[in-house]
């Protein structure tokens, strides 16, 4: 920040209480103007289930890529090591429960958020991290710069309490086939092995046209199967993590917060169809999630 903006910015103000702004999540991921992904997609989700977020850009876009034309950039490194240095200065980083990374927009931002993790971890000031490795998809390959595979798979991974890659994302980091069930389950205990004590691996090919979800921890595996739905919408994986954090945060066990968030995911894409819209309706997924009763997409121990 430049002496002239400090100047301009930095001023006195009277009679403002001295405590603390409660805040329960930081988030760090891309910001859209237009759609609905990264934290464009997670944080209304988290707020309508009155989650206190501290939203990080990693980007700051017109939409997604996925249209004719993009707007915008991805922030500099420095930038968001700067945003990350005002939140320690604030002492949210110290206080704050839990972290959801997801899209970091270059192999520089990865780096910059894994030195500042890294050094909280170093401190003992690190909140529980749920990683959110976005990397790509099985019909759209990798769409991030190939550096960051490794930022996620050698620096993040160990420090992540939770990672939830979809089986595209759950294979490159794993190093080994994970498309199908059978072979999700194996790259899941792989990546336990290397730090995260769960992983959520979702979009998993199951038996049919189905879906599989995989919940898979050191002591135990359940499995939610759900119908695909004939739809390709950016955000479903973000709004997938805010709501497994979301539930986490209020004290659910990882396999019924795992319900309650695919059952708002399929709430969103069920309504994104009915509606006609090319963004997925994020606003219909808390709802679903709250619903009482049993589950619609049961977590099964095996």
């Amino acid at each position: 920040m430049s002496d002239a903006l400090e100047s301009h910015l930095v001023h006195e103000r009277r009679n403002r209480p001295p405590g603390p702004s409660p805040v329960d999540l930081v988030s760090v991921q891309s910001q859209l103007a237009y759609g609905y992904a990264g934290n464009s997609a997670a944080v209304p989700v988290l707020r309508m289930l009155g989650v206190r977020v501290a939203e990080v850009p990693t980007t700051l876009l017109s939409n997604t890529p996925f249209y004719a034309t993009l707007r915008g950039r991805v922030l500099p490194a420095d930038w968001l090591a700067d945003l990350l240095r005002g939140l320690d200065e604030r002492g949210v980083t110290e206080r704050v429960p839990m972290l959801l990374s997801g899209y970091f927009g270059s192999v520089a931002n990865g780096e910059a958020f894994a030195d500042w993790l890294e050094a909280h971890h170093r401190a003992g000031t690190a909140p529980r991290y749920l990683l959110d490795p976005v990397i790509g998809d099985t019909h759209t390959g990798a769409y991030v710069e190939r550096g960051l595979e490794a930022v996620f798979a050698d620096r993040l991974l160990p420090l992540a309490w939770m990672v939830a890659p979809n089986a595209f994302e759950l294979e490159r980091l794993a190093g080994r086939p994970a498309l199908r069930e059978a072979d999700a389950l194996d790259a899941a205990r792989a990546l336990l092995a290397r730090g995260p004590q769960w992983v959520l691996a979702h979009s998993v090919a199951g038996e049919g046209d189905g879906l599989v979800t995989l919940l898979v921890g050191r002591a135990g595996a359940w499995r939610l199967q759900s119908p695909r739905l004939d739809l390709d919408v950016a955000g479903t994986g973000d709004v997938l993590a805010a709501l497994l954090a979301a539930f986490l945060l209020r004290g659910e066990p990882p396999h019924r917060a795992a319900e309650r968030a695919l059952a708002g995911v399929h709430a969103a894409l069920e309504s994104t169809l009915a509606n006609g819209w090319e963004e997925l309706d994020v606003q219909a997924a808390p709802a679903a999630a709250l619903a009482d009763g049993p589950p619609r997409f049961p977590a099964v121990a095996f």
